[in-house]
Protein backbone atom coordinates (compact mmCIF):
# COMPACT_ATOMS: atom_id res chain seq x y z
CA UNK A 1 0.00 0.00 0.00
CA UNK A 2 1.40 3.27 -0.68
CA UNK A 3 0.38 5.57 2.62
CA UNK A 4 -0.31 4.13 6.62
CA UNK A 5 -3.73 5.45 6.10
CA UNK A 6 -4.52 2.67 3.63
CA UNK A 7 -2.88 0.07 5.50
CA UNK A 8 -4.11 0.52 8.49
CA UNK A 9 -8.06 0.15 6.67
CA UNK A 10 -6.91 -2.87 5.02
CA UNK A 11 -5.43 -4.63 8.11
CA UNK A 12 -9.12 -3.87 9.68
CA UNK A 13 -10.64 -5.67 6.90
CA UNK A 14 -8.55 -8.36 6.60
CA UNK A 15 -8.93 -9.09 10.84
CA UNK A 16 -12.69 -9.84 9.57
CA UNK A 17 -10.86 -13.19 8.20
CA UNK A 18 -8.11 -14.34 10.32
CA UNK A 19 -6.23 -12.71 13.39
CA UNK A 20 -3.20 -13.15 11.99
CA UNK A 21 -2.47 -10.32 10.34
CA UNK A 22 0.84 -7.71 10.41
CA UNK A 23 0.73 -3.79 9.60
CA UNK A 24 4.68 -3.10 8.09
CA UNK A 25 4.34 0.40 7.65
CA UNK A 26 7.84 2.58 7.49
CA UNK A 27 9.23 5.28 9.69
CA UNK A 28 8.19 3.20 12.64
CA UNK A 29 10.35 1.38 14.62
CA UNK A 30 12.00 -1.94 12.87
CA UNK A 31 12.73 -3.79 15.95
CA UNK A 32 9.16 -3.67 17.43
CA UNK A 33 8.26 -4.98 13.72
CA UNK A 34 10.72 -7.49 14.09
CA UNK A 35 9.29 -8.96 17.41
CA UNK A 36 5.47 -8.92 16.22
CA UNK A 37 7.20 -11.15 13.31
CA UNK A 38 8.29 -13.52 15.75
CA UNK A 39 4.92 -13.48 18.13
CA UNK A 40 2.14 -13.13 15.64
CA UNK A 41 3.69 -15.61 12.76
CA UNK A 42 1.00 -13.93 10.27
CA UNK A 43 -0.79 -15.17 7.15
CA UNK A 44 -1.31 -11.55 6.04
CA UNK A 45 1.23 -9.04 5.97
CA UNK A 46 -0.51 -5.62 4.93
CA UNK A 47 3.37 -2.81 4.79
CA UNK A 48 4.51 0.14 2.27
CA UNK A 49 7.26 -1.02 0.21
CA UNK A 50 10.20 0.27 2.22
CA UNK A 51 9.63 -1.24 5.03
CA UNK A 52 8.86 -4.51 3.55
CA UNK A 53 11.91 -4.16 1.26
CA UNK A 54 14.05 -3.89 4.26
CA UNK A 55 13.40 -6.78 6.02
CA UNK A 56 13.44 -8.90 3.20
CA UNK A 57 17.36 -7.62 3.06
CA UNK A 58 17.81 -8.60 6.53
CA UNK A 59 16.68 -12.00 6.23
CA UNK A 60 14.36 -11.24 8.33
CA UNK A 61 10.86 -11.39 6.04
CA UNK A 62 10.89 -14.67 3.86
CA UNK A 63 8.50 -14.30 1.06
CA UNK A 64 9.63 -17.21 -1.29
CA UNK A 65 6.46 -19.13 0.31
CA UNK A 66 3.60 -16.56 -1.00
CA UNK A 67 0.69 -17.62 -1.78
CA UNK A 68 -0.58 -13.99 -3.23
CA UNK A 69 0.52 -10.34 -3.67
CA UNK A 70 -1.08 -7.93 -4.02
CA UNK A 71 -0.32 -4.08 -4.85
CA UNK A 72 -3.37 -1.71 -3.86
CA UNK A 73 -3.62 1.81 -5.85
CA UNK A 74 -1.37 0.31 -8.36
CA UNK A 75 -0.78 4.17 -10.22
CA UNK A 76 0.69 4.92 -6.94
CA UNK A 77 2.66 2.32 -5.48
CA UNK A 78 4.10 2.01 -9.35
CA UNK A 79 5.56 5.70 -9.31
CA UNK A 80 9.21 6.34 -8.96
CA UNK A 81 11.22 4.65 -6.28
CA UNK A 82 8.37 2.32 -4.98
CA UNK A 83 8.76 0.63 -8.67
CA UNK A 84 13.06 -0.24 -7.56
CA UNK A 85 11.32 -1.57 -4.51
CA UNK A 86 8.49 -3.47 -6.35
CA UNK A 87 10.86 -5.07 -8.44
CA UNK A 88 13.00 -6.29 -6.03
CA UNK A 89 10.15 -7.70 -3.80
CA UNK A 90 8.96 -9.70 -6.73
CA UNK A 91 11.82 -10.83 -7.38
CA UNK A 92 12.54 -12.31 -3.79
CA UNK A 93 9.01 -13.93 -4.54
CA UNK A 94 9.12 -16.89 -7.26
CA UNK A 95 7.99 -15.83 -10.20
CA UNK A 96 4.37 -17.86 -10.34
CA UNK A 97 3.39 -16.28 -7.44
CA UNK A 98 0.02 -14.70 -8.26
CA UNK A 99 -0.16 -10.97 -8.44
CA UNK A 100 -2.70 -9.07 -8.50
CA UNK A 101 -2.91 -4.92 -9.17
CA UNK A 102 -5.80 -2.36 -8.35
CA UNK A 103 -6.27 1.14 -8.33
CA UNK A 104 -9.36 3.37 -9.80
CA UNK A 105 -7.08 5.14 -12.25
CA UNK A 106 -4.41 4.26 -14.65
CA UNK A 107 -1.84 6.33 -16.72
CA UNK A 108 -1.80 5.15 -19.91
CA UNK A 109 1.87 3.37 -19.49
CA UNK A 110 0.84 1.76 -16.87
CA UNK A 111 -0.69 -1.59 -18.07
CA UNK A 112 2.52 -1.86 -20.73
CA UNK A 113 4.81 -1.61 -16.95
CA UNK A 114 2.76 -4.01 -15.50
CA UNK A 115 3.59 -6.69 -18.91
CA UNK A 116 7.57 -6.18 -17.95
CA UNK A 117 6.54 -6.76 -14.53
CA UNK A 118 4.43 -10.07 -15.46
CA UNK A 119 4.28 -11.42 -18.75
CA UNK A 120 0.80 -12.97 -18.60
CA UNK A 121 -0.62 -10.04 -16.66
CA UNK A 122 -4.45 -9.33 -17.79
CA UNK A 123 -6.25 -6.34 -17.36
CA UNK A 124 -9.32 -6.25 -15.64
CA UNK A 125 -11.70 -3.20 -16.22
CA UNK A 126 -15.27 -2.83 -13.22
CA UNK A 127 -17.80 -0.52 -14.25
CA UNK A 128 -20.00 -1.40 -11.26
CA UNK A 129 -21.36 1.60 -9.66
CA UNK A 130 -23.40 0.64 -6.49
CA UNK A 131 -23.62 4.70 -5.00
CA UNK A 132 -24.79 7.41 -6.59
CA UNK A 133 -22.46 10.45 -7.09
CA UNK A 134 -23.76 14.26 -7.90
CA UNK A 135 -21.18 16.57 -9.30
CA UNK A 136 -21.33 20.27 -9.02
CA UNK A 137 -19.35 23.64 -9.35
CA UNK A 138 -19.76 26.85 -7.91
CA UNK A 139 -18.06 29.69 -9.13
CA UNK A 140 -16.39 31.96 -6.38
CA UNK A 141 -13.71 34.72 -5.34
CA UNK A 142 -10.84 33.32 -2.86
CA UNK A 143 -12.28 35.66 -0.09
CA UNK A 144 -15.56 34.26 -0.28
CA UNK A 145 -14.42 30.25 -0.54
CA UNK A 146 -14.83 29.67 3.12
CA UNK A 147 -18.59 31.48 3.31
CA UNK A 148 -19.64 29.63 0.17
CA UNK A 149 -18.28 26.15 1.38
CA UNK A 150 -20.56 26.30 4.85
CA UNK A 151 -23.13 27.41 2.38
CA UNK A 152 -22.66 24.19 0.34
CA UNK A 153 -22.69 22.07 3.85
CA UNK A 154 -26.07 23.53 5.09
CA UNK A 155 -27.56 24.01 1.34
CA UNK A 156 -27.10 19.40 0.55
CA UNK A 157 -27.73 19.00 4.58
CA UNK A 158 -23.97 17.47 4.86
CA UNK A 159 -23.29 15.19 7.86
CA UNK A 160 -19.56 14.49 7.46
CA UNK A 161 -17.65 16.16 4.77
CA UNK A 162 -14.21 16.37 3.24
CA UNK A 163 -12.40 19.10 2.20
CA UNK A 164 -9.29 18.82 0.13
CA UNK A 165 -6.97 21.83 -0.18
CA UNK A 166 -3.67 20.93 -2.46
CA UNK A 167 -1.12 21.76 0.19
CA UNK A 168 -0.41 20.75 3.71
CA UNK A 169 0.45 24.43 4.21
CA UNK A 170 -2.76 25.62 3.85
CA UNK A 171 -5.02 23.09 6.01
CA UNK A 172 -3.56 25.03 9.37
CA UNK A 173 -4.08 28.48 7.80
CA UNK A 174 -7.78 27.49 6.46
CA UNK A 175 -8.98 26.50 9.90
CA UNK A 176 -7.29 29.35 11.45
CA UNK A 177 -9.75 31.65 9.21
CA UNK A 178 -12.85 29.71 10.25
CA UNK A 179 -15.05 31.10 12.05
CA UNK A 180 -17.24 29.68 15.22
CA UNK A 181 -19.04 26.37 13.81
CA UNK A 182 -21.30 24.25 15.38
CA UNK A 183 -19.89 21.02 13.13
CA UNK A 184 -16.36 19.79 14.69
CA UNK A 185 -13.76 20.57 12.22
CA UNK A 186 -11.22 18.42 12.03
CA UNK A 187 -7.70 18.17 10.15
CA UNK A 188 -4.95 15.45 8.36
CA UNK A 189 -1.69 16.52 6.49
CA UNK A 190 1.76 14.53 6.47
CA UNK A 191 3.32 17.19 8.89
CA UNK A 192 1.48 14.84 11.68
CA UNK A 193 2.75 11.72 13.36
CA UNK A 194 0.91 9.01 12.67
CA UNK A 195 -0.35 8.43 16.22
CA UNK A 196 -2.42 11.87 16.02
CA UNK A 197 -3.18 11.02 12.20
CA UNK A 198 -5.08 8.04 13.29
CA UNK A 199 -6.37 9.66 16.58
CA UNK A 200 -8.09 12.14 14.20
CA UNK A 201 -9.29 9.93 11.89
CA UNK A 202 -10.70 7.89 14.52
CA UNK A 203 -12.44 10.99 15.67
CA UNK A 204 -13.94 11.84 12.70
CA UNK A 205 -15.17 8.71 12.08
CA UNK A 206 -17.33 8.85 15.54
CA UNK A 207 -18.42 12.42 14.53
CA UNK A 208 -21.84 12.93 13.62
CA UNK A 209 -21.60 16.15 12.14
CA UNK A 210 -18.00 17.20 10.99
CA UNK A 211 -15.61 18.03 8.00
CA UNK A 212 -12.30 17.31 8.26
CA UNK A 213 -10.00 19.17 6.18
CA UNK A 214 -7.07 17.32 4.09
CA UNK A 215 -4.41 16.96 0.78
CA UNK A 216 -4.45 14.54 -1.62
CA UNK A 217 -2.35 12.43 0.22
CA UNK A 218 -5.29 11.05 1.74
CA UNK A 219 -7.28 10.94 -0.99
CA UNK A 220 -6.54 7.42 -1.68
CA UNK A 221 -7.58 4.50 0.56
CA UNK A 222 -9.63 6.81 3.19
CA UNK A 223 -12.79 4.90 4.12
CA UNK A 224 -15.49 6.81 5.91
CA UNK A 225 -18.43 5.36 4.87
CA UNK A 226 -21.05 7.95 5.77
CA UNK A 227 -19.08 10.62 4.24
CA UNK A 228 -21.97 12.19 2.50
CA UNK A 229 -19.91 15.01 0.68
CA UNK A 230 -16.43 16.09 -0.74
CA UNK A 231 -15.65 19.75 -1.72
CA UNK A 232 -12.93 20.54 -3.51
CA UNK A 233 -11.61 23.55 -2.03
CA UNK A 234 -8.48 23.53 -4.06
CA UNK A 235 -8.93 22.31 -7.77
CA UNK A 236 -6.57 19.21 -8.13
CA UNK A 237 -4.12 19.21 -10.44
CA UNK A 238 -5.59 16.42 -12.81
CA UNK A 239 -8.44 14.38 -13.69
CA UNK A 240 -7.24 11.73 -11.53
CA UNK A 241 -6.55 13.23 -8.51
CA UNK A 242 -10.50 14.35 -9.34
CA UNK A 243 -11.69 10.93 -9.09
CA UNK A 244 -9.83 9.75 -6.01
CA UNK A 245 -10.70 12.68 -3.98
CA UNK A 246 -14.23 12.63 -5.49
CA UNK A 247 -13.92 8.86 -3.80
CA UNK A 248 -14.30 9.89 -0.50
CA UNK A 249 -17.89 9.78 -1.00
CA UNK A 250 -20.35 7.32 -2.19
CA UNK A 251 -18.70 4.51 -0.59
CA UNK A 252 -20.58 1.18 -0.63
CA UNK A 253 -24.33 1.57 -1.45
CA UNK A 254 -24.26 5.30 -0.25
CA UNK A 255 -24.91 8.73 -2.05
CA UNK A 256 -22.91 11.68 -2.25
CA UNK A 257 -22.06 15.42 -3.10
CA UNK A 258 -19.23 16.10 -4.86
CA UNK A 259 -18.89 20.15 -5.22
CA UNK A 260 -15.92 22.15 -6.83
CA UNK A 261 -15.18 25.58 -5.95
CA UNK A 262 -14.04 27.21 -8.95
CA UNK A 263 -12.38 30.93 -9.55
CA UNK A 264 -13.03 32.22 -12.42
CA UNK A 265 -9.46 32.94 -13.84
CA UNK A 266 -9.45 28.89 -13.09
CA UNK A 267 -12.42 27.92 -15.26
CA UNK A 268 -10.75 26.92 -17.90
CA UNK A 269 -8.48 24.57 -16.17
CA UNK A 270 -11.42 23.57 -14.57
CA UNK A 271 -12.98 22.06 -17.51
CA UNK A 272 -10.03 20.28 -18.46
CA UNK A 273 -9.97 18.38 -15.56
CA UNK A 274 -13.76 17.46 -15.49
CA UNK A 275 -12.71 16.36 -19.27
CA UNK A 276 -9.69 14.04 -17.94
CA UNK A 277 -11.73 12.60 -15.22
CA UNK A 278 -14.97 12.22 -17.87
CA UNK A 279 -17.39 13.77 -15.30
CA UNK A 280 -20.44 15.70 -15.84
CA UNK A 281 -21.15 18.66 -13.19
CA UNK A 282 -23.28 21.31 -13.11
CA UNK A 283 -23.42 24.76 -11.93
CA UNK A 284 -25.00 25.65 -8.80
CA UNK A 285 -25.18 28.81 -6.64
CA UNK A 286 -26.72 31.10 -4.07
CA UNK A 287 -29.86 33.38 -4.42
CA UNK A 288 -30.32 36.70 -2.15
CA UNK A 289 -31.49 34.53 0.49
CA UNK A 290 -28.87 31.93 0.58
CA UNK A 291 -31.14 29.24 -1.18
CA UNK A 292 -28.81 26.94 -3.30
CA UNK A 293 -29.92 26.46 -6.73
CA UNK A 294 -28.81 24.37 -9.72
CA UNK A 295 -28.33 26.52 -12.93
CA UNK A 296 -30.16 25.28 -15.77
CA UNK A 297 -28.55 25.40 -19.21
CA UNK A 298 -31.55 25.47 -21.83
CA UNK A 299 -30.92 24.23 -25.64
CA UNK A 300 -30.89 27.74 -26.43
CA UNK A 301 -28.03 28.86 -23.69
CA UNK A 302 -30.16 30.70 -22.07
CA UNK A 303 -29.95 29.84 -18.04
CA UNK A 304 -32.59 29.23 -15.14
CA UNK A 305 -32.40 28.19 -11.93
Amino acid sequence: VPTKELGSQVVRAAKEFTDQVLFLPDMVGLERQLTSLKKVRPEIIVGMPSRILELIDYGKLKINKLEYIVIDEGDKVLKRDNLFMVEKILKAAYKTTPLAVFSATYRPDDFTLLKELRENISYLSSKEIIGTTNHYYLMTSEMRKIDNMFKILRGFDSKKAMVFLNRAVGVEGLVKKIKEQTREIFILHTDMDIQKRKSVLEKFRKAEFAVLITTDVFSRGLDVPDTDCVIHYDLPKTGNIYIHRSGRTSRGFMNGTVVSLVREEEKSDFYDIRRMAGIHTRQIAFNKDNVLQVIKVNKDNHRSS
